[in-house]
């Protein structure tokens, strides 16, 4: 089944960590197509050298593919993503929820 997990918080502040990329990774390692979509304020997840880049290192080894929106990397500061990540826009998050995925979830 295809899945695109969504979130927005910022992996310092909520509390819980990087929990939408742990979750990610136990999907993928369940046989799960999954795409994670790093957007507004969990961007900075995605910045090389994050305390908890390991988080996103292990899901992408999983196979999840982990998207950083361009915009919310702009207005953060994030001058460059950790290997594997990739940037897409608003309109390719908007395609993949509608075109590609069977599930969303926004964590």
């Amino acid at each position: 089944m295809n899945t695109v997990i969504l979130t927005a918080r910022d992996p310092l502040r909520a509390g819980d960590g990087p929990h939408a990329g742990r979750a990610a990774r136990d999907l993928a390692v369940e046989g799960h197509e999954v795409v994670l979509v790093l957007l507004e304020d969990a961007v900075v997840l995605a910045r090389a050298g994050h305390r908890d880049a390991v988080v996103l290192e292990e899901a992408l080894h999983a196979g999840v593919q982990v998207l950083a929106e361009e915009d919310a990397l702009e207005r953060r500061a994030v001058p460059r993503v950790g290997e594997g990540v990739k940037t897409t826009g608003m309109s390719e998050v908007v395609d993949l929820l509608f075109g590609w995925s069977a599930r969303q979830a926004w964590l």
